[in-house]
């Protein structure tokens, strides 16, 4: 946490209860250009919201929290899941913190205990493999829009997203244990956020990357029927898949294990190295596949399924069926952030040969030619890395968002286009780079940004996404009415140096991936 408290010492810390025990919070009153005269925001964080997922509950469904004596000090972000964290020197910010597989603890932002406020519910990104809920501070969010903002932890990689029923049928559902222990983390906002002062019946689910696909997945949930009310989802990996048992199984080869047991006495480290090691595998032998591997295929090590138990359709089929309304959308240079994965040297003949792999070879000429119109100017490196943008996100994105709108539900869409001059400009709208536009968490992207970032677009975005937690609005004068999606002109939010409603963007790429 950035923002300290300022309050005098013997302010007496705030307070909140649960339905498992006492807790004491902490003060915020520090502003995003860090002013100390801010009004306080009350801050509860690291507070478990299921039992701890150890010994012989790793790769089990959630347990719900046990109950303790006393006040409980929740002055400090818990411990994120096990992960490979971030090193410095990229483009995003790195990523420093404990991590444990006693993960299972959220986030709580108030402007006060007592009222009934509109909830944001918010589950982080990172390739469901790393990340944390205390990443994203909720105090600007919760202060100026009135909003209780919660962040949450949940388990990722190995530990979170493996079918290992066929080792042992106890563990029928793991595929999707980071799921459920989010939709645990709802069941708590559902039965405790009234003591924060937010409204159970308004809760607005909503996550970026991993953490967009993981709301889509939400609402593609039984069990998570009746937990929230809407969706935002920022540039979603919207494609699930069915079960696979094949990296549960490489992992069982890699230890030489033959029962659950023989995993169950590896260390969280052991198991973490074993990630690294099948990633890295993976990794390169999509680089040496021949002909070369479509980008949108890369990178989805991890992601959820349809098991037909946690999650039952796609999230498509989800928008369509479940009436929850959408606000969904992606930035212009998403594939940037993936680019090291591919080869600078790639060909027209490989662009050709990769698409032939997904829609045959008369679509894949089509495909390329569509795409030297549209970007006359750029390599085929350069179309590899919008079609992984492209077919990762954008396209997905548009299939949810017609699938709820051909079903009447409010879907409103938007892209991201300002692009970032840091690191030679070689990023763009990168993917994830709203997220502190949304959040004003701007510092600390320093290196990515390269100058100033446009402190109106932060106002803009950050403004939209609170009328549309509050309202399901995201008009607001600062930007005007934000119409509602429609298959007829597509109507889209362009966020960039002048932000302006626009029709259909990228209307030939997308349809050339999307007809049949």
């Amino acid at each position: 946490m950035t923002n300290d408290s300022t309050l005098d010492p013997a302010e007496p810390a705030p307070q909140a209860t649960t339905v498992t025990g006492d807790i004491a919070g902490r003060w915020i009153t520090r502003g995003p250009d860090g002013e100390t005269d801010a009004a306080p925001i009350q801050a509860y964080l690291g507070i478990p919201f299921a039992a701890p997922p150890i010994g012989s509950q790793r790769w089990c469904s959630p347990a719900p929290p046990e109950a303790w004596n006393g006040v409980r000090d929740c002055t400090r972000p818990g411990p994120a899941a096990i992960q490979i964290r971030r090193p410095p020197g990229g483009p995003l910010p790195p990523q420093d913190y404990d991590c444990d597989e006693d993960c299972l603890n959220l986030n709580v932002y108030t402007p006060s205990t007592t009222g009934q406020r509109p909830v944001l519910f918010w589950v982080h990104g990172g390739s469901y493999m790393n990340g944390r809920g205390a990443n994203n501070n909720g105090t600007f969010l919760s202060r100026n829009g009135d909003l209780v903002v919660v962040t949450v932890n949940y388990r990722m990689g190995l530990l979170g997203f493996i079918d290992l029923a066929w080792l042992d049928p106890d563990r029928a559902g793991s595929h999707n244990l980071g799921i459920q222990d989010q939709i645990a983390a709802l069941r708590w906002v559902r039965d405790n956020i009234a003591q924060f002062g937010g409204d159970p019946k308004q809760v607005t689910i909503c996550g970026e990357s991993a953490g967009a696909g993981s709301v889509l997945a939400l609402l593609a949930s039984p069990a998570a029927d009746g937990l929230f009310h809407q969706v935002i989802s920022q540039s979603a990996p919207a494609a699930f898949g069915p079960p696979s048992d094949s990296l549960a199984r490489k992992l069982a080869e890699h230890f030489g294990a033959e029962t659950i047991d023989d995993l169950l006495t590896r260390s969280a480290d052991e198991i973490l190295e074993a990630q690294r090691q099948l990633a890295g595998a993976a990794i390169a032998e999509t680089q040496q596949a021949d002909p070369p591997e479509l980008p949108d295929n890369t990178g989805r090590f991890f992601r959820p399924a349809v098991d037909g138990v946690t999650v039952t359709r796609d999230a498509a089929q989800a928008a369509g069926e479940r009436g929850v309304p959408i606000l969904i959308g992606t930035n212009d240079d998403e594939g940037s952030l993936f680019s090291l994965h591919l080869n600078p040297n790639l060909t027209i003949d490989d662009l050709t040969a990769m698409a032939e792999v997904r829609v045959g070879a008369l679509r894949a000429r089509e495909i390329v030619a569509t795409y030297q119109t549209a970007y006359p100017d750029f390599s085929p490196h350069q179309i590899a890395v919008q079609w992984m943008g492209d077919l990762r996100f954008w396209t997905c994105t548009l299939d949810v968002a017609d699938a709820a709108v051909t079903a009447g539900t409010p879907v409103h869409v938007y892209r991201f286009g300002w692009k970032s001059q840091g690191l030679g400009g070689m990023f763009g709208a990168m993917h994830a780079m709203e997220i502190p536009f949304i959040w004003k968490t701007l510092p600390g992207w320093d290196a990515l940004f390269g100058t100033t970032p446009p402190a109106d677009l932060s106002d803009e975005m950050h403004w939209a996404w609170i009328n549309y937690i509050k309202t399901g609005d995201p008009s607001h004068p600062g930007i005007g009415d934000w119409a509602p999606y429609n298959l007829a002109t597509r109507p889209t939010m362009r966020f960039d140096t002048v932000t302006e409603m626009v029709t259909d963007p990228g209307a030939s790429t997308h349809r050339v991936w999307r007809q049949p």
